[in-house]
């Protein structure tokens, strides 16, 4: 940033663009808040810059990474747009793929998902023919976090590896907290909560120690996961509302609290919270935490047996019934199906409950996710025996 502001003073642009395009560790600076001054430094540097230029396809793709969280997403997806089209107009394969990597988590959200498929795919493909390791180990991580959605695990596993190899060959703290964090998010699809929380402890050591401003925050999402799966999630609201005051970034974090209080059976303080989140409409912010913050707030609803807001979290999440659920890669909420079965389920209807329950499993089991698979059938149980149809209480 210093160096950044001393080639602007200076009128230096090629030192400027340097300077800002230096400044980025593949990610937005910290999740859940906006970097003001490097957002400053890079819309300075693209004031710079001709319209047709390859350096300022990376900024705008770094600039649409910096605003993942806390921007419209229309402002995002302009920013997108015009960056990928500079990019191909180049023809260059490592501009490309650079700025394909840069604008996957800020489009990270349900109605993108078809887009983001095609273009980690694609960005998955010219890495490799780049060669540059660091490039290729980015573009495998945003792949990765596509492939959750859409709960193909073969791919996931694909992409794992090729992170691990990258980060073990370049060995910077940075790959290395991030080649430790998603092992940590994987273990959690597979239901192996020990496996997970040991991970989870050991990149929080490396992020740690390695300056990451969002390492605690990363850490927090991964607890708060582990023992929503352990069933022990009630067990962390103090800490719950501390990361709520911590990341006024991250509002989803009050529907986790809300479930939380639910868990404990405390219906009245969960309930209070899902009606202060129902004043807005549960309009959290169109980012990658999206989906997220709804879904807890449907598993609010399903386990305090409450009507009253279960049809609008349907209608939020009904489009979206064939993808799987995740923090951006970080931890996994499971099938969107789950929970649609269970809000039909609170609604009494209890035959597109039964549909929504056999989609769910049925992800589950492809992606060998034990305990959304053991997630699945209680409530599909549940709700058998409790709709007591001919043959419902057996199946039950």
């Amino acid at each position: 940033l210093g160096a950044a502001r001393r080639a602007a003073d200076f009128g230096d642009t090629e030192r400027l663009v340097v300077a800002a395009l230096a400044n980025d560790r593949g990610i937005l600076t910290s999740a859940g808040a906006v970097d003001a001054d490097k957002v400053e430094i890079l819309e300075l540097a693209l004031d710079r810059l001709s319209t047709d230029s390859p350096d300022r396809a990376l900024m705008l793709a770094t600039l649409c990474s910096e605003l993942a969280q806390g921007s419209p997403l229309d402002r995002r997806q302009a920013l997108a747009d015009e960056a990928i089209a500079i990019a191909r107009s180049s023809g260059d394969d490592a501009v490309i793929v650079r700025v394909l990597n840069h604008v996957f988590l800020p489009l990270n959200v349900p109605s993108l998902l078809e887009r983001s498929l095609a273009r980690t795919a694609d960005a998955l493909v010219r890495a490799e023919r780049v060669g540059d390791p660091l490039v290729l180990l980015w573009a495998a991580d945003f792949r990765y976090i596509a492939a959750v959605s859409t709960g193909d695990i073969h791919e996931v596993d694909r992409c794992i590896e090729i992170i691990g190899s990258m980060a073990e060959q370049l060995d910077q703290p940075t790959l290395n907290w991030l080649n430790t964090f998603i092992p940590a998010a994987r273990a959690m699809i597979a239901g192996d909560t020990d496996q997970a929380e040991l991970l989870a402890h050991k990149a929080l050591q490396i992020g740690t120690d390695g300056g990451q401003p969002d390492a605690v925050t990363f850490f927090g999402v991964q607890l708060m996961s582990v023992n929503a799966q352990r069933g022990t999630l009630s067990e962390l609201v103090p800490l719950i509302e501390q990361a709520i005051a911590d990341n006024p970034g991250l509002p989803t974090l009050k529907s986790t609290l809300a479930l939380a209080h639910a868990e404990g059976d405390r219906i009245d303080s969960a309930l209070h919270l899902l009606a202060e989140l129902a004043t807005t409409d549960f309009d959290f912010p169109l980012d990658m935490t999206w989906l997220t913050g709804i879904v807890r707030c449907a598993d609010v609803a399903i386990e305090c047996r409450d009507a009253q807001y279960a049809q609008r979290l349907f209608d939020r999440l009904a489009p979206w019934a064939d993808q799987w659920t995740h923090s951006a890669g970080l931890s996994s909420q499971g099938p969107v199906s789950l929970y649609l079965g269970g809000l039909t389920t609170v609604l009494g209807r209890y035959d597109e409950a039964d549909a929504f329950f056999s989609q769910s499993a049925a992800l589950s089991d492809r992606m060998g996710a034990k305990f959304f698979t053991a997630r699945t059938h209680l409530l599909w149980g549940r709700m058998l025996a409790e709709r007591s149809a001919p043959g419902d209480t057996e199946k039950a």
